[in-house]
């Protein structure tokens, strides 16, 4: 049928478990390499993936958009550096998913024109050091979307010598979305030797680690001028992580996750210390924060094992000191309130030293949660910098006009 038709572009579609006939028409339309302008390959199954292949090793000259999604074990020897002859000059979207392609840097020096490239759930056959990944990016000066997310941390090898940064970086002019999921030690790498100064967008995921370094990744975000414009922060709680997202408060209802950066962490005793180690280092490269968000995120259970006032609550708050509005989902209130409410009043002004009001989800007058932040609030009151107290709906329980009323009562 292909040949009745007139020269027009061909966009090929594989569908899930495609009959002889469908997998025939495919092969057929890939030896007509010259006019193939898409290629969709979703959930390929390793029989259907070795009948195509062979044919796309050939130059692909009009291709524009790529996806490969294999059926799990679909592409069991990679892909090798012959792939689309290996020049795409008119690539703009490429999306590989489980796909093994080490070789992927060499491609994308003759693909000047990507606006998009999606390298996600890398298997370890597939794995692309930081230097080489940065080598093949130096040259698309369009690009405006990058994700790179690796399967596991056992699917990187060890860092075997930390490189030193580098005298010039390559500039991303047109980047303005970034997505990682990897080890500290692989983003350092390669954010060191980048620079993205459109950046907007930003979501990082850190695998499981002892040791959490993000020096070069603070920095990168410094170089970034629109990120300079968070002002808005929520700490968000879940079962086997905790995450910060930063945002604008003009833009949040636009996006709201304009900064989001995701710590793995197994053990809940250690993700508050790893939360603070990563916003000591972060934090200070990025504008003052007005307001502050602690919640535990939907469908997640999430519990303090530490029955004291945990230290590190303090530490964490600590380093937002320009915080003006503090919000307390229920499951958290407890423990924040119980860790304000040890400060003494010649020390209270310490932590969260600008802060005026603070909003607790379903708060009662009553109970071990409102004891301990009414005491907080006392303290403050008589250290001269007093706060408000509100539940989520606005509704007021503690200012300094009802507390001298409950004074006036009480003479």
């Amino acid at each position: 049928m292909v040949d009745i038709w007139p020269e027009i572009p061909i966009y090929i579609y594989d569908i899930d478990y495609p009959s002889k006939e469908c997998v025939d028409n495919i092969a057929v339309a890939l030896r007509l390499n010259h006019r193939v302008s898409g290629i969709y390959f979703d959930n390929t199954e390793a029989p259907e993936w070795e009948i195509f292949e062979p044919l796309m090793h050939q130059p692909f000259p009009v291709l524009k958009r790529l996806w490969l999604q294999p059926h799990a074990g679909g592409i069991r020897d990679g892909v090798s550096r012959s792939f689309l002859g290996g020049s795409a000059p008119c690539l703009r979207d490429l999306t590989l998913i489980r796909v093994p392609f080490p070789a992927l840097p060499e491609l994308l020096l003759s693909a000047a024109n990507l606006v998009k490239i999606s390298y996600v759930i890398v298997p370890r056959s597939g794995y692309i050091s930081p230097q080489a990944m940065v080598t093949g990016l130096s040259a698309l000066t369009r690009l405006e979307s990058l994700s790179l997310t690796f399967r596991s941390p056992g699917d990187l090898p060890d860092r075997a010598i930390q490189t030193p940064p580098p005298d010039t970086r390559a500039l991303l002019p047109a980047l303005t979305d970034l997505r990682f999921e990897s080890s500290s030690e692989y983003i350092e790498d390669f954010v060191a030797q980048i620079d993205a100064p459109l950046l907007e967008t930003v979501r990082i995921k850190l695998f499981n680690q002892e040791v959490l370094e993000v020096s070069d990744l603070s920095k990168f975000l410094r170089r970034a001028d629109k990120l300079s414009l968070h002002n808005q922060a929520e700490v968000i709680l879940a079962s086997g992580s905790i995450s910060i997202v930063l945002s604008p408060t003009l833009l949040r209802k636009f996006n709201p996750e304009t900064l989001m950066l995701n710590l793995a962490c197994d053990e809940s005793a250690l993700r508050l210390s790893y939360l603070a180690q990563f916003c000591a280092s972060c934090l200070p490269t990025l504008s003052p924060f007005e307001s502050l968000h602690i919640q535990v995120a939907k469908h997640h259970r999430w519990r303090d094992v530490i029955d004291s006032p945990d230290p590190q609550w303090l530490k964490l708050l600590r380093l937002f000191n320009t915080v003006e509005d503090l919000k307390l989902s229920q499951t958290v209130a407890h423990h924040v309130a119980q860790a304000l409410r040890g400060l003494l009043v010649e020390r209270v002004m310490e932590v969260l030293p600008a802060l005026e009001g603070v909003s607790i989800s379903e708060l009662e007058p009553s109970g071990p949660v409102w004891e301990a932040i009414s005491e907080f609030a006392d303290a403050r009151q008589l250290s001269g910098h007093p706060v408000s107290i509100y539940d989520w709906k606005g509704e007021v329980y503690y200012s300094i006009q009802s507390k001298e009323m409950d004074q006036g009562v009480d003479d």
